[in-house]
């Protein structure tokens, strides 16, 4: 090799040593920042800031879609690929610290930070028995937001400040306008409902579950609005709050901070009309702490760096820049002197109300407890109990929820037993080949034919066998989210969950639900689909492959996009079902929160997406039957109701055997529906098996009880398939 070649290649080396020991030096300045939504696209800029304040420090920020967020942030505990900082719901904050995910910060503190200077809801949702494992990066809190033009005709050039007022205050708006209602308040916001609980007295989890008087006087009072029509008890939920809040149909609403930039953008035409004020008192004030903390995981690496940019971002210099960014609220009270926080007269309640505010209480199952709260203020408002009766029973269900299990089982007993489950099926599946018809005369294994399979079976026992039986373990467990990172909390619990199912009122009407989805929807959705079948293959349309592809683009197109054209149909004010009615003299109804009409109004939605499917399988089948039957029957006389009961129907048995069965199963496995329109309301009307599974199992990770909702609903769609199959074979001879 010549001098110059030597040369180059020295200079490649020190040229590629110096490039890894820079990666190592980045690698070592380098952290990974997760954040939800908005804040997680606007979260670069702040790391900008961060990483012009330090050089050589690596700041990566991904943004995660609010809808997926709770998963991932489980997941990444679950498989130890945790952020070093991630953004997290105040609420969220004591599930997490239950899984033992997030480092405690004491340690870090210095006496820079101010925590005195957090307002006090924020400071509460960071601490735990004086250990703190969060900072308050951006707070939200509720006021009301009112119509200052419709309040003027009422006689009122000031929000009232206590109940009574409020009360006298949304009737008179009532009077000032031609339709629709004063004040929007939905019967199952928690949020809403706890602000004017605490407003009254109550406390949450102080000793008792909750307050007597307090909880019957909160819930009268609202009821009072729903009783007068001041508020709508159905269908105040389909409505579009900014187009209702523009036409006066709600004149008066609660929200939060991020709702004055959507009144500007969406509705200028209202700038100047409109204001917000602090709640109405009760005994007290009091709303409802929001936002969201940074907190730090215990698996971060890097973990000096990441303090350092969280001391950076709780700060009141950036909370106040974070504000102009993202138009989020500073949870330093010194952030809000900024004038453009402190000149806004649209904050000022906001301010006012932040001294006060309330956030629920810090206790892993709270995501539990409130859909418990939601259902109690429901029946109440729906009156089908009193409020005490309420207030009883929704006790019970918390004490129920918050209930902890002392026993103990030692890992050698859990792993033998599990061992035993695992290997009961796959026994009971060899017991019953070797049982299976001999091989033929001269027949012999072949060992060889196994190598072929294993590739596919390996699959298969990887992605679904193993997984089946897993769950079938994990049913017969108390796993829940104490057990998601200590295995040593899950114990064997035998056949509990199973027997909890049959006592448990919400899983019993999801139930209900499921069944007469699908007895209900199943037989229309078939019979719909053959009767357009027909007219496609009779030649009673023009225009088939128009029809054709117009049946079928319901069955691609994604439920989201299906559940926006439905909810504007439903809509309550402009849906077009309701324009129609009122064409005909017939009151509007609220389609999706009328206990009676919702169900129905989900079923009429899925047969509208899945009728194509069936629909182009049938008109496969009728093209497939010899026109020489048609032409033999007809030279016999026989008419066309004939031709259908002896040609068509018996030719089609199969292709209907089919298309029946794996209806059935897609119904009873309904979800979407639900999920997307109605979140299981009103009071559990359209609760499915499948939802409340999804929410047992990743909302309140009671993964043991959804487990055993898994089972369940297998074994029932076990039953209706083995029906399905025998009456089949039964009609057989009779077609």
């Amino acid at each position: 090799m010549n001098k110059p070649a030597r040369y180059a290649v020295k200079a490649a080396a020190l040229l590629a040593l110096l490039c890894f020991c820079r990666a190592q030096v980045l690698a070592g300045q380098q952290i990974t920042v997760w954040a939800m939504g908005a804040e997680g696209k606007l979260i670069r800029q702040a790391a900008d800031i961060f990483e012009a304040r330090n050089p050589g420090v690596k700041i990566v920020t991904q943004a995660i879609p609010w809808t997926g967020a709770h998963e991932k942030l489980v997941t990444s505990v679950i498989g130890d690929m945790s952020p070093d900082i991630s953004q997290m719901g105040t609420t969220w904050m004591p599930e997490f610290r239950a899984m033992n995910a997030l480092e405690p910060l004491n340690g870090y503190m210095s006496s820079s930070l101010d925590t005195a200077d957090f307002f006090p809801g924020a400071r509460d949702s960071n601490l735990a028995a004086g250990q703190w494992y969060g900072l308050p990066w951006y707070v939200d809190t509720r006021v009301m937001f009112y119509r200052t033009d419709l309040a003027a005709k009422a006689g009122y050039t000031k929000f009232p400040s206590d109940w009574e007022g409020f009360y006298k205050f949304s009737k008179a708006l009532l009077k000032v306008k031609p339709g629709g209602y004063a004040f929007s308040l939905p019967t199952n916001d928690w949020q809403i409902f706890l602000m004017f609980y605490w407003q009254n007295g109550g406390e949450l989890l102080k000793g008792p579950a909750l307050t007597a008087g307090s909880f019957e006087g909160a819930v009268e009072y609202l009821k009072r609005f729903f009783d007068e029509k001041l508020s709508p008890l159905e269908g105040g939920n389909d409505t579009d709050m900014l187009t209702a809040f523009e036409s006066g149909y709600f004149p008066v609403f609660v929200s939060g901070p991020w709702m004055i930039s959507q009144i500007h953008t969406s509705k200028p035409g209202l700038d100047g009309r409109w204001a917000t004020a602090p709640l109405p008192a009760g005994r007290r004030h009091a709303s409802f702490m929001g936002g969201c903390n940074l907190v730090m995981f215990k698996s971060s690496p890097r973990k000096a760096l990441a303090w350092k940019f969280m001391d950076f971002m709780a700060g009141p210099e950036m909370q106040a820049k974070w504000y102009a960014l993202s138009g989020d609220l500073p949870a330093s009270r010194k952030a809000w002197a900024s004038p453009v926080l402190s000149g806004n007269p649209l904050l000022t309640p906001f301010r006012k109300e932040l001294d006060t505010a309330k956030a629920p209480p810090q206790v892993p199952e709270w995501e539990n407890i409130a859909g418990a709260v939601n259902d109690a203020v429901e029946e109440a408002a729906f009156g089908k109990v009193t409020a005490s009766a309420a207030r009883e029973k929704l006790s019970a269900r918390i004490e129920r929820i918050l209930a902890k299990s002392d026993r103990r089982q030692s890992p050698l007993f859990k792993i033998a037993l599990a061992l035993f489950i695992f290997l009961l099926p796959l026994c009971a599946v060899i017991v019953y080949l070797r049982r299976g018809k001999a091989a033929p005369a001269g027949g012999r294994a072949k060992p060889i034919a196994a190598l072929f399979l294993l590739p596919a079976l390996s699959i298969l026992a990887v992605f679904l066998f193993i997984p089946i039986i897993a769950s079938l373990i994990a049913s017969m467990t108390n796993w829940n989210m104490y057990g998601v990172n200590d295995w040593s909390k899950v114990v064997f619990v035998g056949a509990e969950n199973y027997v909890a199912l049959f006592h448990d009122q919400v899983f019993l009407a999801g139930l209900r639900n499921t069944l007469l989805f699908a007895f209900i929807g199943v037989p229309i959705s078939v019979a719909l689909s053959l009767c357009l079948a027909l007219a496609l293959n009779a030649q009673m349309l023009k225009l088939k492959a128009f029809f054709r592809v117009a049946y079928f683009i319901p069955v691609i197109t994604t439920m989201v996009a299906v559940a926006i054209i439905w909810r504007w149909l439903y809509n309550p004010e402009f849906g077009l079902f309701n324009l129609a009615l009122a064409k005909v003299g017939l009151p509007a109804q609220s389609w999706l929160s009328n206990s009676w009409l919702a169900l129905p109004s989900l079923i009429l939605m899925a047969v509208w997406k899945g009728f194509g499917y069936n629909t182009m399988i049938f008109l496969a089948a009728l093209q497939s039957i010899p026109d020489s039957l048609y032409e033999s029957i007809a030279i016999d006389g026989a008419n066309g109701r004939q031709k259908f009961w002896y040609i068509t129907l018996p030719m089609l048995r199969n292709t209907a055997f089919f298309i029946i069965v794996v209806t059935t199963i897609g119904y009873l496995q309904f979800f979407a529906e639900p999920y997307i329109m109605t979140g299981g309301g009103p009071m559990n009307a359209t609760m499915s098996v499948v939802l409340y599974m999804y929410q047992q199992g990743f909302k309140f990770y009671n993964l043991g009880y959804a487990s055993a909702m898994a089972y369940l609903l297998f074994g029932l769609i076990f039953v209706f398939t083995f029906i399905q199959f025998r009456t089949q074979k039964r009609l057989e001879g009779k077609f």
